[in-house]
């Protein structure tokens, strides 16, 4: 009987050892794979600071409907970056702060400025607030179902702790849901990359009289 006992004990940890392990691989990744745009000198000689501001009314990154797909998402996205030809490469799991200020501290190096680490080293910070970040699943009939994927934020230019000038991106995308979770990151990606190409970072210098 006691042979029995241990022999049960040990199954029963096995067990609950597998389905830890089949628990901890089916955790939900939402991925964006950005692409930087062509290069330039555009910004040479600029010191610049990337501030970044989280003004969404909820920090959510899913509807309800995506929810119900992503189960267990630990709100972190899987950020892949690619230049010119390239075909881009993993930087690895980031919350939306340190996402946004990566991506657009390599669109300013890309524009030849030179990103410095806060306020003291830089002549002009290119603040960017976060309006809004969603991705959702929608029913589109009885069967059908889609993919959207809504962004806003604003960009701010800052000198000496004044605004200059401001511009607001603001986007939205679909599409329909065909298997898993593949057409989420494709139009998460691709609104994205989008609405981040979509600011004409240059031009807002020469608004705030900076070039």
């Amino acid at each position: 009987m006691r042979t029995e006992g241990n022999t049960s004990r040990c199954f029963m940890g096995v067990l609950f050892l597998l389905v830890g392990a089949v628990s901890c691989a089916t955790v939900p990744e939402l991925k964006v794979n950005y692409r930087l745009p062509p290069k330039s000198e555009a910004l040479q000689s600029k010191r610049v600071v990337v501030g970044f501001e989280d003004a969404r009314a909820s920090k959510d990154l899913m509807g309800r409907g995506a929810k119900k797909e992503y189960k267990n998402f630990t709100g972190n996205i899987t950020y892949s970056l690619a230049r010119d030809d390239e075909p881009g490469f993993r930087r690895g799991a980031y919350k939306v702060p340190s996402l946004f200020k990566d991506v657009f501290q390599r669109r300013l190096i890309y524009l030849g400025a030179e990103v410095v680490p806060n306020k003291e080293y830089g002549d002009v910070e290119l603040r960017i607030v976060l309006k809004e970040l969603l991705l959702d699943l929608v029913k589109v009939d009885l069967v059908k179902k889609k993919w959207t994927v809504t962004m806003s934020y604003e960009a701010r230019i800052i000198q000496n702790g004044e605004v200059l000038v401001t511009q607001i991106i603001s986007g939205q995308g679909e599409r329909v849901k065909v298997v898993g979770k593949r057409d989420a990151d494709k139009v998460m990606g691709e609104v994205f990359k989008d609405l981040v190409n979509r600011l004409d970072v240059p031009r807002l210098f020469q608004q705030a009289r900076l070039l």
